[in-house]
């Protein structure tokens, strides 16, 4: 497996193209929260989930696990896994033929019994905020989300101040517009931005630029985020690697 996978090559596997627009590239997203079993850790939970063997036919685009470092304590778990696909079609397709294939097998399977996942994931649009930049993401990195109130703006809207704050943070920016499954809200109420820096002295240096030149609020921006979460993000898989 490759050790570090550039920016650009990240969103070829994401949409199968260099060139990304935030306004007609969109992913498919599925959320998955697990728990740690005991007797076990985050590197045995990694180590397993990388020598999975990915099939063609089932793997998505991009796999990352993110594990807590500074997040709210509820709901339970110790880290999400995000899957990633080109587009629903693909999702749709690929999860099918993993349910199928999952639901004739007896026994331990997945995560070899180091973690437990909850069999109710969450789906999501997912939106690039900017188009991919030079550098790299290894294996290991930092990620920040925050959940944020549209309050009457647009996706759009939030698409344009997740790129502007990523650009500011020298993170690669996304915005995650929720279609199916978690807590009952409004549709097209709320969004969750998620900004994957190149590593964590990288988010080390971006929070310092953040608060060295801090600027007074947009009045006219309706949109509201809460308090961020901090992320240990692992690359586990990605189809063309």
């Amino acid at each position: 497996m490759k050790t570090s996978i550039t920016v650009s090559a990240l969103s070829v596997v994401f949409l199968g193209t260099a060139s990304v627009s935030a306004q007609t590239n969109v992913l498919a997203n599925v959320t998955t929260a697990c728990t740690i079993n005991p007797g076990y850790t985050m590197a045995d939970v990694v180590e397993t989930a990388r020598n999975f063997e990915w099939s063609e036919d089932t793997a998505p685009g991009v796999v990352v696990f993110r594990a807590k470092v500074a997040a709210v304590n509820k709901p339970e778990f110790d880290f999400l896994i995000d899957a990633y696909y080109p587009n629903y079609a693909d999702m749709v397709e690929k999860r099918g033929t993993f349910l199928q294939r999952q639901a004739g097998r007896n026994g331990r399977r997945g995560l070899a019994g180091v973690a437990t996942c909850n069999d109710n994931s969450r789906m999501a649009s997912v939106r690039f905020a900017a188009p991919p930049t030079g550098g790299s993401i290894a294996p290991l990195t930092a990620t920040v989300s925050t959940l944020c109130e549209l309050n009457g703006a647009t996706v759009a809207d939030a698409v344009t101040r997740a790129g502007a704050l990523g650009q500011t943070l020298g993170a690669r920016a996304m915005v995650a517009n929720r279609s199916f499954g978690g807590p009952r809200t409004p549709f097209n109420s709320t969004v969750n931005m998620r900004f994957i820096f190149p590593s964590f002295p990288d988010f080390g240096a971006g929070m310092d630029r953040i608060n060295q030149n801090s600027t007074a609020p947009n009045q006219e921006n309706s949109i509201s985020c809460s308090v961020p979460a901090l992320w240990a993000s692992y690359r586990i898989h990605s189809r063309n690697n």
